[in-house]
């Protein structure tokens, strides 16, 4: 193959996400960072909408029905601490995991709420500006292991808000730090392979490339290691730009393509996560950072509209086909975030990457503490909860606590900078590290936010 040819292949058969990006621009970044070397991973779980503390690890069971609402409560593992009764599996890996239920920002906008999650730094204009926790670990860290993406977003389709999703991505990065990203249907209960299979169907060689002497391509991995052994024999790829032979190598070892693909799973582990898209793709999120994967975010709702229950709590019957926007309610969306969560939990701790991988559970803000006329709860930024798990944390924790009505702390008020820095923590990436906007400023990874010391 002539060397034009083989860069040809590397810039076009090889792209993030069906975005269009070079893998090689994706790998660029790990030359600067290999001083960086810490074994750890991240798997966000993203319940974009704001998902109630009432229906999940904070109920108020002895208030009044406008505040406490339709559900029930029941107990865990911990005497004395009750969660919604749709989360039966939840709560019984509360043991392994930390419940924050005073983390507060006060802002009530999906997108500047999301934003300033998923970043660090508040959002303005609709527009996303400042990168994502995940595009930072592509930024800083680089490829960790030799044919695995460093970022890798597991996400729902979006159908009403574009602009939310975009808070996960790489701002002013630019977009080869953006995410590989598989997408799921949202209007369809079960996880879809073939979407799977499509997304990833990028990490093969393309079909019309051809070999020096290789012409029988009935074989993919037989092709590979010929061809493996011409380049170490004659040595004629020497040329080719370093950094294009690390993306060519996350073709040719296989590794990502083995990583992603479910059916290496026994079938006890499937119905452990469950056969709904949410419990699949935390299962293939576990594989992920398994591999070597350092950040994962599961993006059930990159809209913000699946868990933006204002006009019902339980399942208002919208039409399955989403033409009156995801049909919702915890009835709905409880079991499958239930099922997902505790087998996450579970399953990290089972295999020892209880230490290496950090698990967060949370969305941009809570719920109004009344519900509203229609039986819906509306935005609340004072007060929300949400689940660590793993990490090397001390675990088996409730942090804070929220006044009778579910309103705000009254006692440990969490910011949600002060998650990120122990995402960050974990990760090996400093607060004060600096990036450059498309201005040409410096900008620090994390403006503020402080260690969660009961955690350490």
């Amino acid at each position: 193959m002539r060397l034009s040819h083989r860069r040809q292949f590397l810039e076009s058969v090889v792209t993030v996400g069906g975005l269009g990006i070079s893998l090689d621009q994706v790998v660029r970044a790990k030359e600067a960072n290999d001083n960086v070397s810490k074994d750890t991973a991240v798997i966000q779980v993203w319940l974009g909408g704001g998902p109630s503390q009432f229906e999940t690890f904070d109920p108020k069971p002895d208030a009044p029905i406008e505040i406490r609402g339709p559900y029930g409560t029941i107990p865990t593992l911990h005497s004395g601490v009750r969660f919604c009764e749709t989360m039966p599996r939840t709560s019984q890996v509360v043991d392994r995991a930390n419940i924050i239920r005073s983390l507060s920002h006060g802002e009530n906008g999906h997108f500047v709420a999301a934003h300033w999650l998923s970043t660090g730094y508040r959002g303005m204009n609709n527009q996303a500006s400042h990168p994502s926790a995940g595009s930072l670990v592509s930024r800083f860290l680089g490829p960790r292991e030799s044919g695995m993406p460093p970022y890798v977003l597991l996400s729902e389709e979006q159908t009403r808000n574009p602009n939310i999703g975009e808070v996960m991505g790489a701002g002013h990065l630019g977009a080869g730090h953006g995410a590989f990203t598989v997408l799921q249907d949202p209007y369809r209960s079960q996880y879809q392979v073939d979407l799977l299979s499509k997304a990833t169907s990028n990490l093969e060689l393309a079909n019309d490339m051809t070999l020096d002497r290789v012409d029988d391509r009935r074989s993919l991995l037989s092709a590979l290691d010929t061809f493996s052994r011409e380049m170490d024999r004659t040595r004629r790829m020497a040329g080719i730009d370093r950094f294009s032979q690390v993306a060519l190598d996350m073709v040719a070892s296989g590794k990502a393509r083995k990583a992603f693909d479910l059916s290496e799973e026994p079938k006890h582990i499937h119905q452990l996560y469950g056969s709904h898209r949410w419990g699949q793709s935390a299962l293939l999120a576990r594989r992920l950072v398994e591999s070597g994967v350092s950040f994962v975010t599961i993006n059930t709702a990159p809209d913000s509209l699946c868990w933006d229950w204002h006009l019902n709590i339980v399942n208002d019957h919208r039409p399955e086909d989403g033409s009156l926007g995801p049909s919702r309610g915890m009835d709905l969306s409880g079991p499958p975030l239930d099922q997902m969560v505790a087998a996450l939990v579970t399953d990290l701790y089972q295999r020892g990457l209880d230490k290496k991988v950090l698990l967060l559970v949370w969305g941009e803000f809570g719920r109004t503490p009344r519900i509203n006329k229609t039986g819906g709860r509306d935005h609340w930024g004072p007060l929300m909860s949400i689940l660590l798990s793993g990490g090397g944390l001390k675990t088996g924790q409730i942090l804070g606590t929220s006044n009778s009505r579910g309103e705000s702390p009254i006692d440990r008020p969490i910011h949600p900078n002060d998650i990120l820095a122990m995402v960050y923590r974990h990760l090996g990436i400093e607060p004060q590290w600096q990036t450059i906007t498309r201005e040409g400023r410096p900008i620090a990874v994390l403006p503020d936010g402080q260690l969660i010391q009961e955690l350490i």
